[in-house]
């Protein structure tokens, strides 16, 4: 038999021997393999089947072993097999003691298991070349939580053996579950299986089989990393051309492999921190994020490498848990653990925890009450997130008031029956003169903004309105989204939960100003760092609209734009996908309400998806065509074609073509101050865009000026403090770091910290990415002896 042929057969039979062994045929028979493979297979699983009984307490036949294969009571060198222990897919355990009277120790010998003995002479080579890449492995590492190597040889027939510390524990879910541990204890326990594979790392290798069965954890409490069997020493193995691991022996097991490792990629020690994120999962949600039994090969790939896995709150329900046990679970799993797992799990490797470390870091972090590093914490990536988002129905600061106060008359008239409309328009009129007449300088007594003028109205409603809150419900309901625009974020909400409160009273659940009311609020909470509780907030509004039959309009197509954007914000790319599509069947153009932009918008979500996911040649051509449509909308640009072509400056980025992105990102702004003015802070995003790419190209001193220029026109023209101007701040603060000035950089990020302090929603993520900013720019700058790095720790 040719070894290719052998290699597949070895593979086949190591997922058969992944499955129930009551199902394992039926499984092999619904595969797809050649014949010849398939009869090959079957007949190593009937050598299993028989050879495996003697590790049963009572031994097999001596034929259903090799000849040469030892047996209980033998000895290999200074030790003797005392019972066989457990089998796994390449190997076998037998408990052992020390027999030359130097010293009494138990032992625990691994050797190959029989079955494979009987292969073909390149197969048999290969599993030994197998044990000698495993013992040399173990040799390199001493730490507490990996199980040692303590001798190791070959038997007189030349079959390789391994004499291990033993371990008289059991597997890491079972013991947790045993035991009882609740998700502090369990985080504590993982946090020390990573400080294990941390030492394999350190020594160049990645073990490639992380699993709960390979973490044994011993009546002390204490896990042991074992099983070092398809480990791999980096620096020994060079990547081939193809840039695929053709390995032969490729042992992985499917369920807690990484995508890059079930696509037979290069592999580095992040993927054992994806696998370290599907065992924590599977710790702290009671079951694993995917079951792949009885997939094809095909299937189980796409799973691992394109199906997001639902939150762990979520696959509680799928638990064997009691129902007391799934409701203390839900409690303890917070939004911040949902994230470490995520972060640990992120199909991109890059986006990964750099290490072993940086994740049990933030798990201790965690458990201390600290804030946690899951999101990411460069400022680029940041800003990239951030100016991916856009949301239909809200109304910007720019707005003019009138605009905004006609709309609420809109929807007044529309609240009313025709009998009422007069009177209310002509209220509402009365209303929006005053406001109006308070933008006189003569009136006001100086020269009051659009912001005070916002700030006056909200005022007058309480007075004006106080009979009619029904009116006023409307009047709040626009102000509120003025407010959300201008960053006052806690205002915002004031006003819309009296809106809601109103308008309930006043028009009922089902009414159109209500549903309308709680998009906006769920924008709140989007805008206060809650996502999920604003994904919750729309997939409610969602059903509710949909039995109502109010799921034709322009607020239902704004509803599913804006929560597939949320599950973009989530990485959920494939609900956001579904909701999109859901989006674009609707007659967009016929819906009174929207923008002529609508459909140019919701595709370059759609091309948003797409990125995200690395398809970034479909991305680009969605954008071309959204770029395209946004044109025809509104030929001298618009603020979503802004952020559209931000956006394609981003994957532009990402195809390796920064000079493009610079260029384009350079047009953009341009464009933008043409039509919006020099001072308007929207521009900010795109400056933002600009001063890393000056940076990339190693332009130290124009990335610092424009750095500067974004902080000095965030200042003027937003509210302060505001999240615009902490992030300008931290973008000027890293760039003047890279430029070598760190008392500056340094003064500019405490003023950084401390408006981050006083804002009222804090932006996600970013206080941790601080955290990590001001160590790299300690441990620079400790010469200088900054006063505001005494006690900060440096960057692991």
């Amino acid at each position: 038999m040719k070894t290719s042929v052998e290699v597949q057969v070895l593979q086949w039979f190591e997922r058969a021997l992944a499955q129930k062994p009551g199902h394992r045929k039926l499984w092999l028979a619904d595969q797809d393999m050649e014949q010849g493979v398939r009869d090959r297979v079957l007949r190593l699983l009937d050598a299993d089947q028989a050879s495996g009984a003697f590790l049963e307490e009572t031994a097999v036949a001596e034929e259903a072993l090799p000849p040469e294969f030892p047996k209980v009571g033998e000895r290999l060198g200074a030790y003797e097999l005392l019972k066989p222990l457990e089998s796994g897919g390449m190997g076998v355990v037998y408990l052992g003691r020390r027999a030359d009277d130097v010293y009494d120790q138990q032992v625990a010998i691994k050797l190959v298991r029989p079955v494979h003995l009987l292969a073909a002479a390149e197969f048999r080579r290969q599993l030994i070349s197998r044990f000698e890449d495993e013992r040399s492995i173990l040799a390199r590492m001493s730490h507490p939580n990996v199980a040692r190597i303590l001798d190791g040889g070959s038997t007189g027939a030349g079959i390789p053996y391994l004499v291990m510390e033993y371990v008289d524990g059991v597997p890491l879910t079972d013991y947790c579950k045993a035991n009882k541990l609740d998700v502090r204890a369990r985080l504590a326990l993982f946090a020390k299986v990573c400080d294990g594979v941390q030492e394999a790392h350190r020594h160049l290798i990645v073990h490639r089989d992380l699993k709960p069965d390979n973490v044994l954890v011993g009546e002390n409490g204490e896990p042991r990393l074992l099983d070092f069997g398809i480990a791999k020493i980096l620096e020994q193995e060079p990547l081939p051309t193809d840039g695929k691991r053709h390995t032969s022996l490729s042992a992985m097991t499917p369920a807690y492999a990484s995508p890059e490792q079930v696509r037979q990629q290069a592999l580095t020690t992040s993927s054992d921190v994806y696998s370290l994120g599907v065992m924590l999962y599977q710790l702290l949600a009671g079951v694993r994020p995917y079951e792949l039994g009885g997939l094809r090969p095909s299937e189980a790939e796409a799973v691992v490498c394109d199906t997001l896995p639902d939150p762990m709150r979520k696959m509680l329900e799928k638990a064997a848990l009691t129902d007391g046990e799934r409701k203390a679970r839900r409690a303890q799993l917070t939004p911040d653990l949902e994230r470490i797992v995520a972060k640990a799990m992120h199909k991109e490797s890059v986006r990964r925890y750099g290490s072993a470390q940086e994740l049990a870091d933030d798990i201790r972090r965690y458990l201390d009450g600290q804030p946690v590093l899951a999101h990411p914490d460069s400022t680029s990536y940041r800003v990239g997130k951030f100016v991916r988002r856009h949301r239909l129905g809200v109304v910007a600061a720019s707005l003019a008031l009138v605009a905004v106060l006609a709309s609420a008359g809109v929807a007044a008239w529309q609240a009313h029956e025709a009998r009422q409309a007069a009177d209310d328009m002509a209220r509402i009129n009365t209303f929006l003169k005053d406001v109006v007449a308070y933008s006189d300088p003569y009136v006001a007594g100086g020269n009051p903004t659009l912001a005070e003028a916002v700030d006056s109205a909200i005022k007058q409603v309480d007075v004006r309105f106080t009979d009619r809150p029904d009116l006023g419900a409307g009047v709040r309901q626009v102000l509120g989204s003025s407010l959300l625009g201008r960053g006052q974020v806690a205002k915002a909400r004031e006003q819309l939960e009296q809106a809601l409160a109103d308008t309930l009273a006043a028009h009922g659940p089902e009414a159109s100003l209500t549903f309308d009311i709680r998009e906006s609020l769920a924008q709140v909470s989007n805008h206060e760092g809650r996502v999920e509780v604003a994904t919750d907030e729309l997939q409610r509004l969602r059903e509710d609209m949909e039995a109502a039959g109010h799921d034709q309009g322009w607020l239902y197509f704004t509803v599913l734009n804006n929560l597939a954007d949320l599950m973009i914000q989530q990485e959920r790319y494939g609900e956001a996908s579904r909701l999109l599509a859901q989006a674009d069947a609707m007659p967009i153009e016929s819906l009174e309400g929207l923008s002529p932009d609508a459909r140019a918008v919701l595709r370059a979500n759609q091309g948003n998806v797409a990125h995200s996911q690395g398809r970034l040649a479909e991305a680009l051509a969605i954008y071309d065509e959204a770029e395209r449509m946004q044109r025809e909308a509104f030929p001298q640009g618009s603020p979503p074609l802004w952020t559209l072509l931000s956006n394609r400056a981003f994957l532009l980025v990402d195809m390796g073509r920064k000079q493009e992105a610079h260029e384009l990102r350079k047009r953009t702004l341009a464009e933008q101050r043409q039509v919006m003015g020099e001072d308007n802070p929207q521009v900010l995003s795109q400056m933002f865009g600009l001063v890393m790419g000056e940076l990339e190209q190693g332009n130290v001193e124009a990335a610092v000026a424009m750095a500067r220029e974004a902080v000095d026109l965030s200042r003027r023209g937003l509210p302060q403090p505001h999240r615009e101007t902490v992030m300008a701040q931290a973008v000027l603060s890293r760039v003047l770091r890279d430029a070598g000035d760190l008392r500056a950089s340094e003064e500019v990020l405490a003023a950084a910290e401390a408006d981050l302090d006083r804002l009222e929603a804090e932006p996600e993520g970013l206080r941790g990415a601080f955290v990590v900013q001001r160590r790299k720019l300690c441990e620079e700058a400790a010469p200088l002896r900054l006063p505001r790095c005494n006690g900060v720790a440096a960057p692991e």
